[in-house]
């Protein structure tokens, strides 16, 4: 073989080669490019649907919030009314105002408990709280007969000052406990919703500890209905001094 078509023959050869190793490099840029193109619309397409889900979660939760807190508002504004130093003749009995109080308190905490999911730990020992403050109160105004016409408080005057005791704790907790308890809840809503971030407040408990709140934990619903039937033989808690 000739030097010239042996150097031909390789000149051949190295060209060839260049054209192959030319072509795989644009062949695999082709491929590489065209993945990263793919992975790039694969993760916008699920940044989509995380927002999208995220917004009907949130949507779902502020409903969930509205309810409960017009639930709970209509629980104190029962509490307020029936715990009223001075009742009006014209108003609706003492006995119709306890039994609507359990009425609220049940629609609020059945309402509460199935959707406990939405909200954090925090959230929900605050509402456990809150509840188990309304239910202390309907136990301390049914320890005693509500009526204070009834006959038994004719005859034994010591009964009747045990239940003022009782109203007047009852007067306490709603002012002390619950009342607080519901703005904490309040500011928490807002939070959750988006509408500011109120700063702590002196006194404010953010741990959600039980030591103040004895019963924090349990929100059953009153096992009593609240009729003029009640006696002394209720077991009871000593009233407040």
């Amino acid at each position: 073989m000739q030097w010239q078509e042996i150097f031909n023959f390789l000149g051949g050869a190295t060209v060839f080669g260049a054209v192959i190793a030319y072509l795989g490099k644009t062949g695999i840029d082709a491929f590489v490019s065209g993945r990263i193109e793919s992975y790039k619309k694969n993760l916008e397409r699920i940044a989509v649907e995380h927002s999208v889900r995220f917004q009907r979660l949130h949507a779902e939760r502020a409903d969930i919030i509205k309810t409960f807190y017009e639930k709970l508002s209509q629980l104190d504004e029962v509490l307020s009314s029936t715990l009223a130093p001075f009742q009006s003749v014209q108003d609706t009995p003492l006995v119709d105002k306890v039994q609507l109080m359990s009425k609220h308190f049940n629609e609020t905490r059945d309402y509460f408990i199935p959707r406990r999911i939405f909200f954090d730990e925090h959230t929900c020992e605050q509402v456990d709280r809150v509840l188990a403050v309304a239910r202390g109160i309907f136990f301390d105004v049914t320890t005693f007969e509500i009526d204070v016409q009834h006959p038994q408080y004719k005859y034994y005057q010591s009964i009747l000052t045990e239940r003022h005791e009782f109203w007047e704790k009852a007067r306490a907790s709603h002012k002390s406990d619950f009342s607080p308890l519901k703005k904490n809840l309040e500011d928490q809503f807002r939070s959750l919703l988006g509408i500011g971030t109120p700063p702590n407040k002196p006194g404010s408990n953010k741990s959600g500890s039980d030591t103040d709140f004895p019963l924090a934990r349990q929100s059953g619903c009153p096992v009593r209905s609240a009729t003029p039937t009640q006696t002394q033989n209720h077991q009871r808690a000593s009233p407040s001094a």
